[in-house]
């Protein structure tokens, strides 16, 4: 039996999404074939070895037991987990791991980077791969690069946050309003916010910058949402095209992960089976470009006005909670959640 290791938590401002998407794949882990470990990772960067309920995990309560302080070693010969308990240390030994950490210090490249270090397999992207699809710039200059669509955009760093009449008026000439602000380095609309006059661009920006230093500002594209689900290293499977419908401004994180009023999931999406198609083309191209290993949802814009389709983001560790396109995508194909997981294990341990 191989021992499992699930990171959960985290410090980014997606951590209350990796509770709820790590419980349910825990859940799902056959445990005839796996014995799993879990560490948890608290808002402030403490990680501990976690032995309670599941439930707590959920809840968010497990911080309240008392846990051991244990980390992974990124010296290979240690076995994979350090615990330490009262002066002394343990090891446990990881065979896989599964980082479920959404966002900044999970899904960026850092914990990819100890896991490599470390020696051990693990699910999802590799370092590069990860920090590269967390940036939204780098992303979109490699899509640039290989032909894919994608909507007009500009970013600004923190240290040009003083020259404000110079980017809203590059704003309004280029994207024009309304537009999108949000932080290049931040997932699942974190920080991101609707701008419909340049009176109101500086606001939108700073609270942006509070979750990054790189601001991304893009064109607003009166758009359906559509989402695809890519699954594979060398030879990959698409799931979807699925459809977001949402009564919110826009696909905001409280929509998302939190209040999930006012949303429908339409799946497969009503569009044509060109699109379709063309959607699905894309988002393997952009799976093999980024060299994205594992899985990743990637999220494209269909223009209600003009039909063009644009790739919108690429999500290399997508959110498992029980309203997340990404294991609904799947299910509607006959690939069940548990089945979907324990592929994903597979996928790295090869």
């Amino acid at each position: 039996m191989k021992n499992v290791l699930v990171l959960f938590g985290g410090e980014s401002s997606e951590y209350e999404v990796s509770l709820i998407s790590s419980y349910n794949i825990i859940n799902a882990i056959d445990k005839n074939e796996y014995n799993v470990i879990t560490v948890g990772i608290t808002k402030d960067g403490n990680w501990y070895l976690f032995e309670g309920d599941y439930e707590k995990i959920k809840d968010g309560s497990w911080t309240l037991e008392k846990n051991k302080k244990a980390f992974i070693s990124p010296c290979k010969s240690s076995l994979g987990v350090i615990v330490l308990n009262n002066g002394e240390y343990e090891e446990i030994k990881v065979d896989v791991c599964f980082p479920v950490l959404h966002g900044k210090n999970g899904e960026d490249g850092t914990v990819q980077g100890l896991l490599q270090l470390a020696g051990i397999k693990y699910v999802g992207c590799r370092l590069l791969s990860s920090s590269v699809c967390m940036d939204k710039v780098m992303t979109k200059i490699v899509l640039e690069k290989n032909n894919i669509p994608q909507t007009p955009y500009i970013f600004i760093k923190k240290h040009e946050l003083e020259n404000v009449s110079a980017y809203e008026k590059e704003i309004e000439n280029k994207l024009g309003f309304p537009c999108f602000v949000k932080p290049v380095n931040a997932g699942s609309s974190v920080g991101a916010s609707k701008v419909n006059s340049k009176a109101d661009v500086e606001k939108a920006v700073r609270e942006a910058f509070e979750h990054d230093d790189k601001v991304l500002v893009e064109k607003y594209i009166n758009c359906r949402e559509i989402e695809v689900a890519v699954l594979g290293n060398d030879e990959v499977k698409v799931a979807g095209p699925g459809e977001i419908v949402s009564e919110s401004e826009f696909y905001d994180y409280d929509t998302k992960y939190i209040s999930n009023s006012g949303v429908s999931y339409q799946i497969p999406a009503d569009i044509s089976q060109k699109q379709a198609e063309l959607i699905k083309e894309y988002a393997v191209k952009a799976f093999y470009a980024l060299d994205i290993r594992g899985f990743s949802r990637i999220d494209f814009f269909i223009d209600r006005d003009t039909n063009e389709i644009y790739l919108n983001e690429i999500n290399t560790i997508p959110g498992f909670t029980n309203i997340s396109m990404y294991p609904k995508l799947f299910v509607s194909e006959g690939v069940s959640y548990n089945e979907l997981v324990s592929e994903l294990l597979e996928l790295a341990c090869n």
